[in-house]
């Protein structure tokens, strides 16, 4: 290895050390990474500020979109009511059997959180639904780690949070594992409360009767869609809808429109590349996300339509801003990595550390795994950022296959690590430590990791 690559690896072990002590967050420290690489592989300053700085800054522009309108569509969904009203709901139905309130719970949470992200989100339904669990008999704990498996289903389908892979990996790439990730995430929870919560034998009636109920509340779907869009159309509707007032069936399936808009243009069009005359899995998705939230601001306030969705918008922008400005970051490292002058310089550094086969790299991946904890070097939103930048940029494994190494290793980060931000809360809420969470759910997580890496193996 040349000096140059051994001052290359030096700087990005040092900036990882500082994002891992918490010393340097994940935003500053990548574009510093990026400007490191620069330097090392000797771009002149003209070309870095060209086209790392201000072409970085500008290469994830659709994936900042994508959120910013994801984001936006969330806070349609929290301030309509939609996502209390469901939570309810489902507590209706499942009676005080504690099975039934952890599998209604659970499903409840996930299809609320296929329209929205973020602590605001987990706060509004972890508030509701935790008590909702631990009053009908399930543990604290129990309760706290169902709570987690529901919002990790949610987001598998939630494609507003693939943003962070659609940048780095690409739209195609990011979405290859979409629907294995979803049913890895729907098997664990299932395995988790099938395990762990008693069956119970509560006046909720039974499992027959409670499908039934279920299927009843789909039915009633059309005719409130119809009612709703007649009395939209013809005035009747106040403008203001009390948020006490139960809301609609129609109304509370907006959270998964977005997913349905995209089906329908994925058959329509076809989701690809424009090139090929398809619609941009991105373009879809905003598309989605606009029509899903003027669908939910008519049938809860529609005479508050516009204030309704300019509020969202700006609300959405503060909700998210800490995440742009890391995707700034992240395109900056990337277009550093991709560069022809830095090429010569990182290849040498990665062959001397990384394995020569596909396998092996997986290997490590489901080994070193808990490495996403605790802002670890796999953590996507801070040190595995610029891990994945460089290993795309050296173009020996395919796209596909690394994002699908990194989102094994975020089902890991995204449930059991201490350090986030919704871990805590959920934590102090119910009264249980984190690491009780963490020894708690590590075994499944590290489960759904192992999963998705034996498909990635299969598929590549």
């Amino acid at each position: 290895m040349s000096i140059t690559g051994i001052l290359l690896l030096g700087g990005f072990v040092l900036f990882a050390a500082l994002m891992v002590a918490r010393i340097l967050p994940a935003l500053l420290a990548l574009p510093l990474m990026a400007a490191w690489i620069a330097w090392c592989a000797g771009l002149p300053f003209l070309t870095w500020a060209n086209e790392v700085l201000l072409g970085g800054a500008l290469r994830l522009s659709s994936a900042i979109a994508l959120v910013v309108f994801g984001s936006m569509f969330a806070k349609v969904i929290q301030k309509t009511g939609i996502s209390d009203a469901i939570i309810k709901k489902a507590a209706e139905l499942a009676g005080d059997r504690p099975i039934a309130i952890a599998f209604l719970m659970l499903a409840a949470t996930a299809f609320v959180f296929t329209g929205m992200s973020g602590l605001g989100a987990v706060l509004m339904v972890g508030s509701i639904a935790l008590p909702i669990m631990t009053s009908t008999g399930i543990s604290p704990l129990d309760a706290a780690v169902i709570l987690l498996l529901g919002i990790n289903l949610g987001l598998m389908a939630n494609i507003a949070s693939y943003g962070t892979y659609i940048g780095v990996f690409g739209s195609e790439a990011a979405l290859y594992y979409y629907f294995p990730g979803i049913a890895i995430s729907a098997l664990a929870a299932l395995v988790y409360i099938l395990r762990n919560i008693p069956r119970g034998t509560g006046e909720g009636g039974s499992l027959p009767e409670l499908a039934m109920s279920i299927l009843k509340g789909i039915a009633e779907i059309p005719v409130s869609l119809w009612h709703g869009l007649g009395a939209v159309f013809s005035g009747r509707q106040q403008g203001l809808v009390i948020r006490k007032k139960e809301l609609s069936p129609a109304a509370l399936i907006a959270p998964v429109l977005p997913l349905v808009f995209i089906g329908c243009a994925g058959m329509v069009f076809g989701l690809g590349s424009p090139k090929n005359g398809a619609i941009d899995p991105v373009a879809a998705a905003i598309l989605g996300f606009l029509v899903s939230a003027l669908y939910a601001s008519l049938m809860t306030r529609p005479k508050q339509t516009i204030n309704l969705l300019a509020g969202a918008f700006v609300e959405g922008i503060q909700d998210v801003a800490g995440v742009l400005f890391l995707f700034i970051g992240i395109g900056m490292l990337v277009t550093a990595t991709a560069h022809p002058l830095a090429a010569p310089v990182l290849k040498p550094v990665l062959t001397s550390i990384l394995p020569a086969s596909l396998t092996g790299l997986l290997i490590i991946f489901a080994i070193f795994a808990p490495a996403a904890l605790y802002r670890g070097p796999f953590n996507m939103f801070g040190m595995g950022a610029g891990i994945a930048a460089i290993l795309v940029g050296f173009g020996t494994f395919p796209p596909e296959a690394l994002c699908g190494m990194f989102l094994a290793v975020g089902f890991v980060q995204a449930v059991a690590d201490p350090t986030n931000s919704h871990n805590t809360w959920i934590g102090g809420f119910t009264g249980v430590d984190t690491a009780e969470i963490l020894r708690r759910i590590l075994p499944y997580s590290w489960g759904m990791c192992i999963l998705m890496l034996l498909c990635v193996s299969f598929t590549h």
